[in-house]
């Protein structure tokens, strides 16, 4: 009997390019023909997860897609699986599906017979658990809290617990199961009730012309519940400040409807009476969750199922209840990925080898509910394993962004505002730079406004905004269709331009005394960090041809408290020689060749190692590691000092394990974080990397943060005009 493969779940990644609102995941290691399909079917939807063999087969192994149905559907289930096994084109008896849920023992049967593949069912709570362990680990922004009393910004996301354990997981399907998990493998049903989400959608069934739970919410979500509830402001006139009621509580639900005649219980609105089912199912669920942890001396209560679908409603009616009984002590965890759970649980369980890394594509998002604020993109596996980079200082607070989006609607505004009017410019270069592309730049025009229009509307849709993540969304969008590497031309006409200056400049540093050797390395650092496609004034410069390196180094300011360079100047000639330095690179052309190279070459004569760090895949006009290996080996050809270092291992290039413009050092190639675990010296080039990301973020070892302000709101927000440059010295 043939041996059916496993999913090779090393260096697994999340990706953020789809247009569902789940996130697919990819398994850059999966070389051979498999797909692998996990359902979870519930008594009223059923969930799928399914792997497919990623395209770009050099750098991704694949991904996880996500879709639903309602369960009562079935056939139309096993239609889309269908068509899902026949795009795969691979035979049935390499085929697997994990099935969990009461649905995948009721239509066992029936789902082995339609589709002709092995089916393998698993214990649903453990589905639950592992999905819910491995998002909350590794999904950035998965967890978020809810609460309407935070006026602008009721949606906040949690940072990663310092422990995970104990928690309450409290499943809302049609009935309701509340779990205790005390480590990755232990957990106990403590508690439950048959009040869940069916109850809810029996009741309106009956009592409004709703036909779906989507359509039950919007009602809901129009309706006053004081007009069907009795409230403790109708029996006392007032608030009870005694016990601490306020007149808005809740004292009967459907109480007014007992009292009302026969002819005004007509009168009763569809909107209402949903309101006020939703609060009584929800506090009821709310109640019964806090009692549990206060009983077991729990802090963390996780809320997921198919029931929460992320609608404002009933986050804020499950949070208030938490709230209320806590006084304030617990908050009501949400999860963006709530409904998926139990499938991604069963798809993880195609295998032990669970340490993956992801990306979240967002390109391709979808969202659970049509009321859902959070949205869930694509998981793409990440070709290498990302860890945190081993030299911050403070790993656990950790931020990597300077300018916080999520709750200022102005910064909001701007910068969305900001990459929709640069639009334009951008689907012009894909078509001046790109043959036959003209279908797939309509596409990405449309597609990436059509993520700006929602971001406008729900700004933490995709997780806590940033200008990060505004720049890898589009990015996503990019690479989704088709534009993997829209800089490329560009890049090597540029390099080809540096290559010439090269030599002549490397002369005329040479034979200056080291003094002014330093300030001229650094100087020429910030004029090479001018040649950005990213900045739209010098996009239009470069496309003109109007930026020469001398031009670019006259236009850098150097005020004094963004200036560091005597302090630096003072480390490098009067102490002993760092013994590794890294450097996070940023642009092609002038910037890695005129710019960083001949530093890092003054750092190699003094005795350094240098590991220069760049992007693993391209980003506008980054210099990406595969790239950089392609200089050195043009420099080496006339420098002999380049040459030499490379044979000695003097001078290495790694890939961060990124595809951005700016750098969270969250995530970096765990080759990476082991090869500059002894580094002293992190030096880190550019506006995405140093401004935008990392401005404020300290080290354990000494850092030169060195880059130049070319927008203008950041450069106001941190005291800087434009074209300040910025070569900041920390010493640890």
């Amino acid at each position: 009997m043939a041996t059916r493969p496993l999913l090779n779940a090393k260096d697994a990644s999340i990706h953020e390019l789809s247009e569902s609102e789940t996130r697919d995941i990819l398994f850059p290691h999966q070389l051979e023909e498999l797909t692998q399909i996990a359902i979870d079917i519930g008594g009223s939807l059923a969930k799928v997860v399914w792997f497919s063999k990623a395209t770009e087969t050099d750098e991704f192994g694949g991904r996880m897609n996500f879709e639903k149905f309602e369960t009562q559907n079935i056939d139309q289930l096993i239609g889309f699986l269908k068509q899902v096994i026949e795009r795969i084109g691979i035979p049935k008896q390499k085929l697997l599906i994990k099935a969990t849920g009461g649905g995948a023992i009721k239509y066992y049967d029936k789902i082995r017979a339609e589709l002709g593949v092995a089916v393998d069912r698993e214990d649903e709570m453990e589905c639950l658990i592992t999905g819910l362990n491995f998002l909350v680990r590794q999904v950035p922004n998965e967890v978020f809290t809810y609460d309407e009393r935070r006026n602008d910004a009721p949606l906040v996301y949690e940072e990663p617990p310092k422990e995970l354990f104990p928690y309450l997981l409290v499943n809302i399907g049609s009935g309701v199961s509340i779990l205790k998990v005390t480590s990755f493998e232990t957990y106990e049903r403590i508690s439950g009730t048959s009040l869940g989400g069916g109850t809810l959608w029996g009741l309106l069934s009956l009592l409004t012309n709703a036909n779906s739970f989507d359509e039950m919410l919007e009602l809901s979500k129009d309706g006053n519940n004081a007009n069907v509830d009795m409230l403790v402001g109708d029996i006392y006139g007032g608030d009870y400040p005694k016990i601490g009621l306020k007149a808005t509580t809740i004292a009967s639900s459907f109480g007014k409807v007992f009292k009302a005649s026969k002819e005004d219980r007509k009168k009763f609105k569809e909107q209402d009476i949903s309101r006020s089912l939703l609060y009584l199912v929800s506090n009821n669920i709310g109640q019964i969750a806090y009692l549990n942890a206060q009983a077991h001396g729990i802090q963390r209560i996780y809320f997921s199922g198919f029931f929460i679908r992320g609608h404002p409603v009933t986050m804020n009616t499950l949070n208030y209840a938490i709230n209320f009984w806590s006084k304030g002590k617990i908050k009501a965890l949400f999860l963006r990925h709530e409904g998926y759970l139990g499938a991604f649980g069963a798809f993880l369980r195609f295998t032990h080898k669970r340490r993956l890394s992801f990306t979240e594509n967002f390109s391709v998002a979808q969202k659970i509910g049509g009321l859902n604020l959070g949205a869930v993109g694509a998981l793409d596996v990440l070709p290498r394993t990302n860890i945190a980079f081993p030299l911050l200082k403070d790993k656990l607070g950790y931020n990597p962004d300077t300018v916080d989006l999520s709750s200022d609607s102005k910064l909001q505004y701007y910068w969305i505002d900001l990459l929709d009017n640069n639009l334009k410019d951008l689907v012009q270069l894909l078509l001046t730079w790109q043959e036959n592309s003209a279908n797939r730049a309509a596409a990405f025009e449309t597609i990436f406004r059509d993520h700006l229009q929602r971001l406008r509307k729900e700004p933490n849709a995709y997780g806590r905004l940033s200008i990060r993540s505004l720049l890898d969304l589009r990015e996503q969008c990019l690479r989704e269709m088709g534009f993997n590497d829209v800089f490329e031309q560009i890049k090597k006409n540029e390099n080809q331009v540096a290559y010439a200056q090269y030599n002549n400049l490397i002369s005329q540093l040479d034979s200056t005394p080291e003094f002014e050797r330093i300030r001229h390395l650094t100087d020429n650092i910030l004029a090479g960090n001018m040649y950005d496609w990213g900045s739209r004034p010098l996009a239009q410069m470069l496309m003109n041809g109007e930026l020469a390196f001398q031009t670019a180094r006259d236009k850098v300011a150097h005020p004094a408290k963004f200036d560091g360079l005597d302090a630096l100047r003072e480390r490098l000639m009067v102490q002993a020689a760092y013994k590794k330095a890294v450097i996070f690179v940023d642009n092609s052309g002038a910037d890695i060749i005129l710019g960083i190279m001949p530093f890092a070459r003054y750092l190699i004569s003094k005795g350094t190692t240098v590991v220069l760090a760049a992007n693993t895949r391209p980003s506008i006009n980054d210099v990406t590691c595969y790239e950089l290996d392609g200089i050195l080996e043009e420099l080496s050809k006339s420098d002999p000092v380049i040459l030499g270092s490379l044979q000695k291992l003097k001078l290495k290039v790694i890939g961060t394990g990124s595809a951005s413009p700016c750098l969270d050092f969250r995530h970096v190639n765990e080759e990476l974080a082991a090869e500059c675990s002894d580094a002293d010296f992190v030096v880190i080039e550019g506006m995405g990397r140093a401004i935008h990301t990392n401005f404020f973020v300290k080290f354990s070892v000494d850092c030169l943060k060195i880059a130049v302000f070319k927008n203008p709101q950041v450069a106001e927000e941190l005291g800087a005009a434009m074209y300040d440059g910025m070569r900041i010295f920390e010493q640890a």
